[in-house]
């Protein structure tokens, strides 16, 4: 029994591993890719996205800043009652468009 388990286990591997392989080349050239990194900048800081900003919400679907800056505010604090006030409603922006989302 044992030795069926551990030769199931080395059939997935054999299977599985070209593709996991592949998933992680693709992985790393994205990181090398300028464009993708530049966008993940501009996720998590906010800054230097006016031209790209639909380059990458279309093309690797990275969200915008916005959502990582207030989720940060809540951990840290807001600077005005307003601050807060438009992150509540970007938040509730996020909550309808995931309950219309698609599910697999």
């Amino acid at each position: 029994m044992r030795t069926t388990r551990l030769g199931l286990f080395f059939y997935a591997l054999l299977v599985a591993g070209p593709s996991m392989a592949d998933a992680a080349d693709r992985r790393a050239a994205l990181f090398d890719d300028p464009l993708f990194r530049r966008c993940i900048n501009w996720m998590l800081d906010g800054s230097g996205g006016a031209l790209i900003e639909n380059l990458c919400i279309d093309d690797f679907a990275i969200p915008p800043p916005s959502i990582f800056s207030c989720a940060r505010k809540v951990m840290t604090g807001f600077q005005s009652a307003a601050d807060q006030e438009g992150c509540a409603l970007i938040f509730e922006e996020q909550a309808k468009k995931v309950r219309s989302g698609y599910v697999k």
